[in-house]
């Protein structure tokens, strides 16, 4: 490998993936986890297989927010696509076991595989749907031919922007997370989402699990929201359950209390750029 260290640069990986027919699939070369990603992924798919991981970053920086009493033992990842968070999380042993939900498809039948592979599939519970708030059995997930990360669900009061009118759309089996996942440990359960600006819909699909109050790691993109039409559900649900606290993990030193007006004040502060997010740890 020292012999010739061109072959294994980033550089060079990145070249070699984009080189590849995009009905390819690939084995990451590097990392502590294995993954087989898909060469029409532009995104998550390309940057797994030049450094052997997907923002893992946040959820390391989020680790010690969690306190010492909180026991980590379950996670429930929510969107978790091709495994690029609950697969490292079980298998580095930040966690015993996890459930990862992801609806569409493709991402679906990679996060199998890639369960497979890692050797955790007696630690990891897939589950091929997508959540909601218990008005529908099945939704519209509109499909990104190049950003597996960047398939959207369709709302009911969706504003059709950002083209998500012309994409291809599926049809997705649709459960409430109180139905999939019932009764937690909040001591010791994790709950991350990230689903692309459903979040709230998601949340308001929670009503029992919520009122234990587990920790939540939630994206918190106010231009996907803005799209979905869900942060009236969000901060809804946030306030019936009780919650407190929040930290933003990108200024994770600062801890800010769930006032009335704490995440209009965030939400306006991002803006409405698609690029302008962050991802919140919310705590009771």
């Amino acid at each position: 490998m020292a012999k010739y260290p061109l072959l294994f640069s980033k550089l060079f990986r990145v070249g070699y993936f984009d080189a590849q027919p995009k009905e390819s699939l690939l084995l990451t070369p590097k990392g502590p986890e294995s993954f087989v990603v898909s060469c029409k992924d532009r995104v998550i798919g390309r940057r797994l297989f030049a450094s052997g991981q997907f923002e893992f970053e946040n959820f390391e920086t989020m680790l010690p927010l969690l306190g010492t009493t909180f026991q980590r033992k379950c996670l429930i990842d929510i969107g978790a696509n091709i495994g690029v968070i609950c697969i490292p999380a079980v298998k580095r042993g930040l966690f015993e076991r996890a459930v990862a939900i992801e609806p569409e498809p493709n991402n679906y039948s990679l996060l199998v595989a890639n369960i497979h592979i890692n050797g955790l599939a007696d630690r990891i519970d897939p589950r091929n749907c997508a959540l909601g708030d218990g008005s529908v059995k099945e939704l519209e997930m509109g499909i990104c031919e190049d950003n597996s990360g960047d398939h959207r669900i369709r709302s009911a009061t969706a504003s059709g922007g950002d083209g998500l009118s012309s994409r291809k759309t599926i049809s997705v089996p649709c459960l409430t997370l109180d139905e999939t996942v019932g009764m937690i440990e909040p001591n010791s359960t994790l709950i991350w989402m990230d689903t692309q600006g459903f979040e709230g819909f998601v949340l308001a699909g929670a009503t029992k699990l919520l009122r234990t109050n587990p920790p939540l790691v939630v994206e918190f993109w106010p231009h996907g929201w803005e799209q979905s039409g869900c942060f009236d559900a969000f901060k809804q649900a946030i306030h019936a359950a009780g919650y407190r606290w929040f930290y933003d993990l990108s200024k994770p030193a600062e801890r800010r209390a769930i006032t009335a007006d704490a995440f209009d004040r965030l939400y306006h502060q991002l803006g409405f750029n698609s690029q302008s997010f962050t991802d919140l740890l919310i705590l009771a």
